[in-house]
């Protein structure tokens, strides 16, 4: 593979449509989407179950930030991940490199790089990063977003599932883009919150495996929606009585992990995010405002 290279990817994150946590045996039967294909299942630090990488063919275009248009052809990866039998992220995900030609190649060449555009045309791979992040996606070009949603889909509509959810939530969705340059100086990496339910990161790294980078996205836009849910459900004034904190409290407090799944050498970048914009003290100014919520309803049912 050569260097420097554009991997790109969309992560859709939400509850499980079920009353309780998802046992693993059942992790496994919801996350077997490719037949034939093991689902790969670990119980620490933190449960988390991973589905076999989907593939679809797709003859589109990448939208530059500065107007252009990159023709590209290949497979978009994807796959879905369960973490403590309770929150389903979709992830679609692409490599993007230069083409060896400027017309369309046998699509045999296409399939022998699983999860890969090759361009046809010019490459700017900063400008494609700059206008995946910052673009809507229409007909004609690449859209991440519709083929994590789909994922989602197939998974909350398994039959094991009793679609009864403890609390009611909201989808976010995180766009990122990873520049990885061996002539890179450590790693870099930009997070933005663009609205209520979008949220875009870019990413600078030395040589690192694509697969670790999707992890790390994925442990990213996981705990942007534990943030994200928890915030909403406080502003909201739903934690005013013991009945409306225990769904909190039984199926989210204790999942907060940041790292948990993530390669070693990208820890460091969760430490930049740590000091801004502080997603553990952030998580912990709200794990205190429900404890003293908590508190404060214990004293009001004891003293009538």
């Amino acid at each position: 593979m050569s260097y420097p290279m554009l991997v790109l990817g969309e992560i859709r994150t939400c509850l499980l449509k079920n009353s309780h946590s998802v046992p693993r045996s059942s992790v496994d039967t919801l996350l077997r989407l490719t037949p034939g294909e093991r689902v790969r299942l670990s119980d620490r630090p933190i449960a988390q179950g991973v589905s076999p990488q989907k593939l679809l063919g797709v003859d589109t275009y990448l939208p530059g930030r500065s107007g252009s248009k990159c023709r590209s052809v290949g497979t978009v990866g994807s796959r879905a991940v369960v973490t403590s039998g309770r929150v389903l992220q979709g992830s679609a995900y692409v490599t993007v490199e230069r083409g060896p030609a400027n017309h369309r190649l046998p699509w045999s060449r296409y399939l022998a790089s699983p999860a890969v555009l090759l361009t046809i045309g010019k490459f700017n791979p900063t400008d494609l990063a700059d206008g995946f992040l910052t673009s809507q996606p229409v007909s004609s070009t690449l859209d991440l977003g519709a083929v994590s949603e789909r994922l989602i889909s197939s998974v909350q509509l398994h039959p094991e599932l009793d679609r009864n959810m403890p609390m009611r939530t909201k989808r976010t969705r995180v766009k990122w883009a990873a520049r990885i340059d061996v002539d890179a100086a450590g790693g870099t990496g930009e997070f933005v919150v663009a609205d209520d339910v979008m949220r875009t990161m870019k990413l600078t790294l030395p040589a690192v495996s694509r697969t670790d980078v999707i992890g790390f996205c994925e442990d990213l836009a996981f705990h942007d929606w534990m943030l994200s849910t928890v915030s909403r459900i406080i502003e909201r004034g739903e934690i005013g009585s013991i009945d409306a904190l225990r769904p909190v409290i039984d199926h989210l407090l204790h999942l907060w992990m940041p790292g948990a799944h993530v390669s070693p050498a990208l820890l460091p970048l969760w430490d930049s995010l740590e000091q801004r914009p502080g997603f553990t003290r952030q998580w912990k100014t709200m794990e205190a405002h429900i404890r003293d919520r908590l508190m404060s309803a214990v004293v009001a049912a004891l003293n009538p």
